[in-house]
């Protein structure tokens, strides 16, 4: 045989791979760049350039959650600069990698290369390109499922070290993105898999993850010390108000099975398949409940749960439909190993690759064709115009905006003159706005008193919060520190309110003016002393 050819047989071996990566990427690249919902969009823009210029989150602005978002994000700024396109590389890195690890866990699931292949091209639709740009509740959820990944390969070889530290590494990373449904995982996959170990006498698992927990926690006192910031401060924002808030959420928690059913049908319909397949097999003797195979259908069973309930919990769009290609997949790995007759067999694996495919359309249409993730789904997306039009390292995003009514040209030039009129004032200002990447192509610094600013408990403590007296010291202390004399709202923006200032400063320490452009208070600093 001459040296040049080959085994068509091996061609998939590089084909597979290479053509998921290339999809993963340019599939959410294409649709990142499509439309604007401003707090969302950019939520980790202005935060990553911030930290570019030494401020940081938790010690130089309020932040509930998605720190390690905001750190990555500035490491891709620094690397690639700051603009619209390291932006999204870093989402469509994520998706790639999502999707070509996927690829390759199915394939480790014993399922067919030409399967694993469907499969993860269908996951890389549903995955990151539901919101296209960084968004912390995404990335936390993609961390835990690579951890999900690994406590399976984990559990089938379980004397290699490695997948164990992995395991706490991703959920650390996970966490420190947003603390659900990192947190619920942790707990949930403690209570399986810890009985699992010791029953089965593998104990060297159990130390690894022990010491992996203590290395991580002193990392993290370790980033503090270096970063300055108190660990009190870390506690409060990051820990206890946020559990304050899930708490609250969860007292008003009430959703029928039926509502679930209806909108998490093909992520439910193949969970409960695989569960009356292995409590059939549990019951007639055929697994043990501490069984390998048990355990790990128990974290997919509870992995799929936990999300769901995040999803309801949280108050953003649906964006763990990823799910449907992936249950169906461990569904088809099963179909597998059943005794069937071969006809049979086949016709059902058809039947799950066609609803797989349809549901993929049907959830790429409705969300990722409409932009729905950012509230786009009601608003014209053709009617866009170059973001460049504003600043050049916007260029390559389309701007359209469902906050905005009327042609986002004029929403554009009003920005622009924003951007032209902060950069003429002499004094030390605040900006408060939902547009968070003003700050980094606006000169003089903006001063912005947390990531972003909504009013409804969810970016900062409100009236009756436990913490509400202690933001507002926090928040009084930050115009004290930075000497800030004016602090701006854009008046266009109907959708932030100016309580955002009122109900934090006593009223006698500032005074109410607007121009055409801004609603402005100015402060008398001392009468905050």
């Amino acid at each position: 045989m001459s040296k040049f050819s080959f085994n068509t047989k091996y061609l998939f071996d590089y084909i597979y791979p290479i053509t998921i990566i290339i999809f993963s990427f340019f599939i959410n690249w294409n649709y990142a760049k499509i439309g604007v919902f401003p707090v969302d969009t950019f939520l980790h823009y202005d935060g990553a350039y911030k930290i570019l210029n030494g401020e940081y989150p938790i010690k130089d602005y309020w932040v509930v959650s998605g720190v390690f978002v905001d750190f990555l994000q500035a490491f891709f700024f620094k690397l690639l600069g700051v603009n619209w396109y390291s932006y999204i590389v870093h989402s469509s890195l994520l998706n790639m990698a999502l999707s070509i690890s996927t690829f390759y866990f199915l394939i480790k699931l014993n399922l067919e290369k030409s399967s694993a292949f469907f499969y993860a091209i269908c996951f890389s639709v549903l995955a990151y390109t539901i919101s296209g740009t960084p968004f912390l509740d995404l990335h936390a959820t993609f961390f835990s499922l690579i951890s999900f990944y690994l406590i399976i390969l984990a559990l089938r070889n379980p004397e290699k070290k490695l997948n164990w530290f992995l395991i706490v590494f991703f959920f650390y990373i996970s966490f420190l993105s947003k603390q659900v449904p990192a947190s619920y995982l942790i707990i949930i996959n403690t209570i399986i898999i810890f009985p699992y170990l010791l029953i089965n006498k593998y104990y060297k698992p159990i130390i690894t993850v022990l010491f992996s927990i203590i290395f991580f926690f002193f990392l993290t006192l370790f980033f503090l010390e270096i970063l300055n910031i108190k660990f009190n401060l870390f506690y409060i924002q990051y820990l206890d108000y946020p559990r304050s808030i899930g708490l609250e959420r969860f007292d008003i928690f009430n959703i029928s099975f039926e509502f679930l059913f209806n909108k998490y049908k093909f992520i439910l319909i193949p969970v409960f398949i695989l569960s009356f397949i292995k409590l059939k097999k549990l019951f007639t003797g055929k697994i043990r409940f501490y069984s390998v195979e048990f355990s790990i259908f128990l974290i997919l069973f509870f992995f799929c749960f936990c999300l769901i309930f995040h999803q309801q919990l949280t108050k953003n769009q649906i964006y763990i439909y990823f799910l449907v290609p992936l249950t169906f997949a461990f569904l088809h790995t099963e179909l597998e190993k059943l005794k069937l007759n071969l006809n049979l067999k086949s016709i059902l694996i058809y039947f799950i690759v066609f609803l797989v495919l349809i549901s993929t359309i049907k959830y790429h249409i409705r969300f990722n064709e409409t932009r729905k993730f950012h509230d786009l789904e009601k608003t014209d997306i053709t009617k866009y115009t170059d973001s460049s039009l504003l600043h050049k390292s916007l260029k390559g995003h389309l701007w359209v905006s469902p906050s905005y009514i009327g042609e986002p040209k004029n929403e554009l030039r009003i920005l622009g003159k924003v951007r032209k009129n902060i950069n003429q004032k002499k004094k030390n200002i605040m900006l408060v706005t939902h547009y968070l990447f003003l700050d980094s192509i606006i000169i003089k610094r903006i001063n912005a008193p947390s990531r972003s600013h909504t009013i409804d408990g969810d970016s900062i403590p409100i009236i009756n919060n436990k913490y509400f007296k202690y933001y507002k010291n926090y928040f009084k202390n930050k115009i004290i520190k930075e000497k800030i004399e004016e602090v701006y709202f854009i008046k266009m923006e109907k959708n932030i309110s100016t309580e955002r200032f009122t109900n934090y400063i006593e009223e006698e320490c500032y005074s109410r003016s607007e121009d055409n452009i801004f609603i402005i208070f100015t402060i008398d600093i001392k009468c905050l002393d």
